[in-house]
C-alpha cells in the first residue's frame, strides 16, 4: 500500500519514526557533495568555474533541480491528513507555529487555468463545507464568528420562553406569528436555518437583515412582519456583554429610539406600542403580554426598567443624526475624545441636501463643487482625530450615513475606518464596510431568502 505523501516534502523537520513510517518523503536534493573538492588556494580558476567550484553546468543543475523541489512543495497534497501525536508538540516551536489555522480566502479563477488550476481541487470546497458545518453545531460561536458580535443572556432567556411555548412538537422561532412579530437575525441560527444550505461570503452574513439605516452599533432581532419596523439589540461598544434595545421604522427614517434593557422589553413594546390589533388577534396578544410578563417574574428578569439607560445618556457625547447617540472613550475633566463639528445639525442637513440627485459618476464637476463646502468639515474631524477627539470624525461619518445618499459612501468610509480603529471597534469597521458594499433599500433583507 502507497503512503500517502508528508505534507512538508523533502523539508519535514520531523524525527518521530511512527511518522516516518506513516509518510513518505522525497529524498533531498539540490545540494552539491560535501566531498566536492574545492580548488588550492593560490591556482587558477577557470573561467566556467565559479569561485565555490562549481561549473556553469553545475549551477544549472542546481537550479533546475531545486526548481523542480519548490515546485513539488507548493503542489496543495489530494487528500487531508492528521499528523502523529506529536506533531502538535514540535508545531508549537515553530516561529510560525498556528498560521497554517488561519483562513484566507481565495480570489475565484477559473479552473481552466492551466498548471494552476492544481491549486484549486476539490478539497477547498470540502474544507470549507467541514467548517462551516462545525460551526452550525455551534451557534455560539457560528453568531460570534459569522456576526462579530456576542449575544447577552436574555437571547437566550427569550428563545428558552420560545421553545416553552411552542412545545415539543412546535417551532420556537413561529411562536410570534399570531401577533404579527418575526424572530430574525441570529435567531435563525438557533433555528437551525443556517445548516445545509449555500455557504456566503462574510459580508452577506453581515448585511443578514441589516436595514437601509442601521449603523453598525444596531443588530436586528425582531421584525414586525410585511414592514420596516424593527427591533434589536444596540451595542456602543461591539464586546459590551449585555447591550441595549432599541427599535426604527425604516419607512418613516434614520432616527433610532432605545425603549429597554433586554429582547423582552423589545416584545413588551411591540405589543404595546406597534402590534396591529384586530378582533382576530386582540386575545392572543393579551395572551402573550400576559404570559411574557409570568414567565419573567418567575425568572427574576426585570422589565422595562430604565437604570441602565439612564447610566448611558450620561456618557453620551452628541445625538447625530440617528438620535440614539454616540458613546466614545471621552475625559471630561481634559475635555479630550470628542469635540463639536463645525456645523450644526441643521446647517449640516442643508448642505448634504445639495447632493441629492447628484450622479457622482456622470456629473464630477457639479459634485465636486458641493464638495468643497463638505471638505471643509472633514479635514476638520481629521485634525480633530490626530489631537485624539476621535469622536468627531464618527459624528460626520454616521450624519453622511444617516443622510443616506449613496453617493457619499466613499466620502464616509474613511471616516468610519479612522474613528472605529482609533476607538478600538475593529469589528464595526468589518460591518459597515459589508453595508457600504451593498446597501439597500426594502425589507427583503433575509440572506436565507436570497440564497
Amino acid at each position: 500500500m502507497e503512503k500517502p505523501a508528508c505534507k512538508y516534502g523533502a523539508d519535514c523537520y520531523q524525527k518521530n519514526p511512527a511518522h516516518k513510517e506513516k509518510y513518505s518523503h522525497p529524498p533531498k536534493q539540490g545540494k552539491a557533495p560535501e566531498t566536492e573538492e574545492k580548488p588550492s588556494p593560490g591556482k587558477g580558476v577557470s573561467a566556467n568555474t565559479s569561485p565555490t567550484g562549481q561549473t556553469a553546468s553545475t549551477k544549472r543543475l542546481f537550479s533546475e533541480e531545486q526548481l523542480d523541489e519548490d515546485l513539488k512543495r507548493c503542489k496543495r497534497p489530494p487528500t487531508p491528513e492528521k499528523d502523529d501525536n506529536n506533531a502538535e508538540e514540535a508545531d508549537s516551536g515553530h516561529a510560525y507555529h498556528g498560521m497554517e489555522r488561519q483562513r484566507y480566502r481565495l480570489p475565484e479563477v477559473p479552473m481552466d487555468v492551466g498548471m494552476m488550476s492544481d491549486l484549486y481541487d476539490p478539497q477547498i470546497e470540502y474544507s470549507k463545507r467541514a467548517e462551516y458545518k462545525e460551526l452550525c453545531d455551534d451557534p455560539k460561536e457560528f453568531i460570534r464568528h459569522k456576526f462579530l458580535v456576542t449575544m447577552p443572556p436574555c437571547f437566550d432567556l427569550l428563545w428558552e420562553f420560545c421553545k416553552e411555548v411552542a412545545g415539543a412538537d412546535g417551532k420556537p422561532e413561529d411562536v410570534f406569528d399570531t401577533i404579527g412579530l418575526r424572530l430574525v437575525g441570529p435567531f435563525d441560527v438557533l433555528a437551525g436555518k443556517f445548516k445545509d444550505v449555500k455557504i456566503h461570503e462574510p459580508g452577506d452574513y453581515l448585511r443578514h437583515w441589516r436595514f437601509f439605516y442601521d449603523p453598525p452599533e444596531f443588530q436586528t432581532m425582531l421584525v414586525k412582519k410585511g414592514t420596516g419596523l424593527h427591533y434589536g439589540y444596540w451595542r456602543d461598544d461591539p464586546t459590551d456583554a449585555d447591550g441595549l434595545v432599541a427599535f426604527n421604522d425604516v419607512s418613516k427614517g434614520c432616527e433610532f429610539k432605545i425603549i429597554g434593557e433586554n429582547v423582552f422589553d423589545a416584545v413588551i413594546h411591540f405589543l404595546n406600542e406597534n402590534a396591529s390589533v384586530t378582533p382576530f388577534n386582540k386575545g392572543p396578544i393579551n395572551s402573550m403580554k400576559k404570559r411574557i410578563e409570568e414567565w419573567t417574574s418567575a425568572k427574576g428578569i426585570p422589565l422595562l426598567a430604565g437604570e441602565k439607560i439612564k447610566a448611558r445618556n450620561k456618557l453620551i457625547v452628541c445625538k447625530t443624526f440617528h438620535k440614539a447617540g454616540l458613546v466614545v472613550p471621552y475625559d471630561r475633566k481634559k475635555d479630550l475624545g470628542y469635540r463639536p463639528l463645525l456645523e450644526s445639525d441643521a446647517n449640516l442637513r442643508k448642505m448634504l441636501a445639495k447632493f441629492n440627485n447628484i450622479d457622482r459618476a456622470k456629473d464630477k464637476e457639479k459634485f465636486q463643487s458641493v464638495m468643497m463646502e463638505l471638505q471643509a468639515l472633514i479635514t476638520a474631524a481629521n485634525i480633530a482625530v490626530d489631537e485624539c477627539d476621535f469622536g468627531t470624525a464618527l459624528e460626520l461619518a454616521l450624519d453622511l450615513f444617516c443622510h443616506g445618499t449613496s453617493n457619499l459612501h466613499e466620502v464616509m468610509k474613511p471616516l468610519f475606518f479612522t474613528g472605529y480603529s482609533m476607538v478600538q471597534r475593529p469589528q464595526y469597521i468589518a460591518i459597515i464596510k459589508s453595508h457600504l458594499d451593498n446597501r439597500r433599500q426594502g425589507t427583503n433583507l433575509d440572506l436565507l431568502a436570497n440564497s
